[in-house]
């Protein structure tokens, strides 16, 4: 007759799932409860204007920062000029990649994110539309998840320098082209639909608009930058930005909100909400030294909060857009994550794992309690709410051993996760 012994972390589990008359927990690791778990490489080590190192991120969905019932579309802002052709910093990836698209399109979903607006920059820079491309290919291989094209003022640098070109002639040059290769694809962004196009600052060139609507092919409707946007005749929306005035009213995020609902009541226009962690563009080559402060991720929160103020179940916003998901030389992407400032001090006594927190709590979601007999595999204990200090070890889940034991503050959507460092424990016999 054969004894079957369990090794000391599956009879550790089977004793706790018995107990508590559920389904097994399931085991993980330290290592994959703090590895980094975003499409950010892990060659980029963090920069000095805010961006995280890239570690393990919350992958709460993005909706639940907003009001209750939110039927809201979340996309994604997504530069392109991390090529070797361009003088940008090194993020370890580059742009165009495919498989990096792929796993930046993944990342995304996980996040709750539905799609993806792409800075181009036209027919004359090959290199930079590569990751338009590479972003069209991944959504139409991820059904649900959509994509739209941005035509970024660069298009058109060359143009005005060039004498004789005509700037409206290469917008419209530029908009078939899109029609042609984005806009026809099974992933493109609608609306009633017709393709809805995105321009950033192409208005501070002088344009023929009316020349554009009678011969630009596809009919999209152009949504341009900034309050601005919601009184020109040319536009069919506006998407709100970073507010720089480093007040904690964000008025310019007010103004945006109050005049697009107000417009709204008497014209059809697409209002886009932005989200942003904070500004911070010390390190790029074209620098105003402008500065809104991540402040420890409260800033996150607080431009989902200024959405809240204004829109409702019954006042739904249609789209929000996440500004940006990699622009790490302005210190706005979210792709590493977002950084809290927060550490764990854990004590124990007895029976009862107590912690002290510092840094911004309001980031923090709920605190998981894992214990480990080898250090490296945990099993999850419980969850408890954010303001929990305290948690009283039920001994009889769990056999008599030395266990090491670890909190984990798992953030809101896209803030870093922090695990704090073990405790030794042991229940007697």
């Amino acid at each position: 007759m054969f004894r079957f012994l369990l090794p000391p972390i599956v009879s550790f589990v089977v004793v706790v799932a018995c107990t508590a008359q559920s389904s097994s927990p399931t085991i993980t690791t330290v290592e994959f409860q703090t590895r980094n778990n975003t499409s950010a490489s892990d060659k980029f080590h963090g920069s000095e204007n805010g961006d995280a190192a890239p570690v393990h991120v919350s992958k709460l969905p993005l909706r639940s920062l907003l009001y209750p019932g939110a039927s809201t579309k979340i996309y994604a802002r997504v530069v392109p000029f991390f090529v070797p052709s361009q003088k940008h910093i090194n993020v370890g990836y580059k742009s165009g990649d495919p498989g990096q698209v792929r796993r930046q399109v993944e990342d995304m979903i996980s996040r709750g994110i539905d799609g993806a607006i792409i800075d181009w920059y036209g027919t004359e820079h090959p290199d930079l539309g590569r990751a338009s491309e590479a972003f069209r290919d991944a959504a139409e291989s991820h059904p649900g998840f959509t994509f739209a094209i941005s035509e970024d003022k660069g298009a058109l640098k060359d143009c005005r320098r060039k004498p004789g070109c005509d700037p409206t002639r290469r917008l419209i040059e530029d908009l078939n082209y899109a029609y042609d290769h984005f806009e026809k694809s099974s992933a493109y962004l609608e609306q009633n639909g017709r393709p809805v196009v995105f321009f950033f600052d192409v208005n501070q060139v002088h344009i023929d608009w009316p020349r554009v609507r009678n011969v630009v092919n596809g009919n999209p409707l152009f949504i341009f930058r900034n309050v601005g946007a919601l009184s020109r005749p040319e536009s069919d929306g506006a998407f709100a930005w970073v507010d720089h005035t480093r007040q904690p009213e964000m008025p310019d995020l007010d103004d945006f909100y109050r005049k697009a609902l107000n417009v709204s009541s008497f014209r059809p226009m697409i209002a886009i909400a932005s989200a942003y962690k904070g500004f911070d563009d010390r390190i790029a080559s074209w620098s105003e030294h402008r500065l809104t402060p991540q402040n420890c991720g409260q800033s996150w929160l607080d431009t989902f909060a200024r959405v809240n103020r204004y829109y409702s179940s019954t006042h739904q916003l249609d789209y929000l857009q996440v500004v940006t998901w990699n622009d790490y030389e302005e210190g706005t992407e979210i792709e590493s994550g977002i950084d809290n400032c927060v550490e764990i001090q854990p004590s124990v006594s007895k029976s009862t794992i107590s912690w002290k927190i510092s840094g911004n709590q309001n980031t923090i979601d709920h605190f998981t309690i894992y214990a480990s007999l080898d250090g490296k595999r945990l099993v999850p204990l419980t969850d408890v709410p954010a303001d929990t200090r305290s948690w009283e070890l039920r001994s009889k889940e769990m056999p008599p051993a030395h266990y090491r034991l670890f909190i984990q503050a798992v953030g809101k959507p896209s803030i870093v996760d922090k695990m704090s460092p073990p405790l030794s424990w042991t229940r007697p016999k």
